[in-house]
């Protein structure tokens, strides 16, 4: 997706709701790994949140980008799926310790983003930037926008991004 398109998707009122897992930090490969040797509900369990977050890496340069454009646009807002407390305030600290002030609202695993932050509160006016096809579906048969954020190609109908570099180009 080129910044044309994303001008297209965006006006200078536009909320955006960025995931945290595969967007921002690379949580979600790993855990997968550790599922397909014992299981989700195994590994969902025995996790070490506080180790397994702190140890995960930026994707694509997306913490670095957020700290730069904190300070100036106050239109975002980081919305993540948690599977418990203890992930929750992993996330929250371990964005702190990297400088992100940038609000972040928790959504229980039972419910879907859009339950939590209606995109009809917005008016539709809401990007979610999110890596799960699914949350980005949800998100839109809900009313509001979506980019698929994914660093290989794919085929889905949906404004794609391999980073967070457009939200520099944004006042």
């Amino acid at each position: 997706m080129d910044a044309l398109d994303i001008q297209a998707l965006i006006d200078d009122e536009t909320v955006f709701m960025i995931d945290i897992d595969g967007v921002i930090i690379n949580t979600e490969q790993r855990i997968a790994k550790i599922a397909a040797e014992i299981g989700w509900k195994k590994a969902l369990q025995t996790i070490d949140w506080e180790k397994h977050i702190f140890s995960s890496e930026q994707v694509n340069g997306s913490i670095d980008i957020l700290k730069e454009v904190q300070t100036h646009l106050k239109r975002i807002h980081l919305l993540t799926q948690n599977n418990n407390e203890i992930e929750e305030t992993a996330k929250i600290h371990f964005l702190r310790k990297k400088g992100i002030l940038i609000p972040i609202i928790s959504v229980p695993p039972t419910l879907k983003k859009s339950d939590i932050v209606p995109p009809s509160f917005y008016h539709g006016n809401v990007v979610l930037v999110d890596d799960r096809l699914k949350n980005v579906m949800e998100w839109q048969e809900a009313g509001g926008k979506s980019i698929l954020f994914c660093e290989e190609e794919r085929e889905e109908d949906f404004p794609k991004i391999k980073s967070l570099d457009f939200l520099r180009k944004l006042k």
